[in-house]
């Protein structure tokens, strides 16, 4: 697998097909010469669950494209991957132990979110924990399709650096403007404030890791 950065060494240990950020795609870019490359494009997207696996909504998950890195034939090349892969989730199940809510936003937000509905569901119930320690007298129902698209939308900004589009959060609570501002918008800054710490609290041990292999390697060539 390759080393480039920690939200790509992240998804990368948790797919079985090694897919490789599209960079071109996440800097809002024509990604048609990668048609010509070798390996096929991948979008990752998927569904937020609940208990007993039923759908809670459905809400873009962090798309990410990307071209399928090829490993090598050989069985080495295969142990190699494996091992790399390894030292990731080494450092992600370490982080699992001691800040199960960085955990919890890496594997949302950088893993295959096709596969992990879990650590979604564990956000949202984050943050409506957070809500009811507010004593708010907003409809919970409406707040927790908020809070989805709160994570929802700052999974996107953090993956691909894509702008919030907060009409699209006034249309799933159905108000204009002017509600929004008057009712909503308290609502949404204190749920956006709960998640800004977690991408850096998730990327730094595997950021520490990815630039120490790329250190090593640049000594080993």
């Amino acid at each position: 697998m390759r080393f480039d950065t920690a939200r790509q060494a992240w998804h990368d240990a948790f797919d079985g097909a090694a897919a490789a950020f599209d960079y071109e795609a996440m800097g809002g870019r024509s990604t048609a010469t990668l048609s010509t490359r070798r390996g096929r494009k991948v979008v990752i997207r998927g569904e937020v669950q609940g208990k007993a696996d039923q759908v809670i909504c459905r809400i873009d998950a962090p798309r990410v494209s990307g071209t399928e890195t090829v490993v090598g034939k050989g069985s080495g090349s295969r142990i190699m991957d494996a091992c790399e892969k390894g030292l990731i989730q080494s450092v992600v199940a370490r982080l699992r132990d001691s800040d199960p809510l960085a955990y919890c936003w890496g594997m949302a937000a950088y893993a295959p979110p096709a596969k992990r509905f879990k650590e979604r569901a564990a956000l949202l119930q984050y943050l409506m924990s957070e809500f009811d320690k507010w004593e708010e007298s907003h409809p919970r129902e409406k707040v927790s399709q908020l809070a989805l698209f709160c994570i929802s939308a700052c999974a996107l900004r953090d993956v691909n650096g894509r702008s919030i589009n907060l009409a699209q959060a006034r249309s799933i609570l159905g108000c204009d403007k002017k509600r929004w501002d008057g009712e909503w918008v308290k609502i949404w800054k204190r749920l956006h404030r709960r998640l800004d710490p977690l991408p850096a609290r998730a990327l730094g041990p595997v950021s520490e890791l990815v630039q120490e292999y790329r250190e090593r390697f640049k000594k080993a060539c």
